[in-house]
């Protein structure tokens, strides 16, 4: 949150994954998924790519579910955005789980890389 008050205009690159219910069917997911659009959007942020992965059998049942219908959306927006994500998609009840995570950015994967072959 202290880095969206002191450097408004950096956008970083982030990754949604979500698992809805089967039962709340795939209209539903697709409102789920309009709402990220439009709260990115809101954020002055942009989609990257919206992949449906369809119905996949989950490792343990998640609420009574063994099966779930898998999203994952890459974006890019402020640091604010993953917040309001985070915060609305904990309160609703379709959604089994998601998990949403900041891509790691080239400089550091290569910086990762240098520290290993030093070791």
């Amino acid at each position: 949150m202290l880095c969206a008050i002191l450097c408004p205009d950096m956008q970083q690159e982030y990754e949604l994954v979500v698992v809805t219910s089967v039962e709340t069917g795939e209209q539903d997911q697709r409102s789920i998924l309009d709402e990220v659009k439009k709260m990115v959007e809101a954020g002055k942020g942009e989609i990257a790519s919206v992949d449906s992965w369809g119905r996949r059998e989950l490792a343990y049942p998640i609420k009574k579910n063994t099966e779930g219908l898998y999203s994952i959306v890459s974006f890019k927006s402020d640091p604010a955005v993953p917040q309001k994500i985070n915060s609305k998609f904990k309160l609703m009840d379709e959604i089994l789980r998601f998990l949403l995570v900041k891509k790691e950015s080239e400089k550091a994967a290569v910086r990762g890389k240098k520290l290993k072959v030093k070791k």
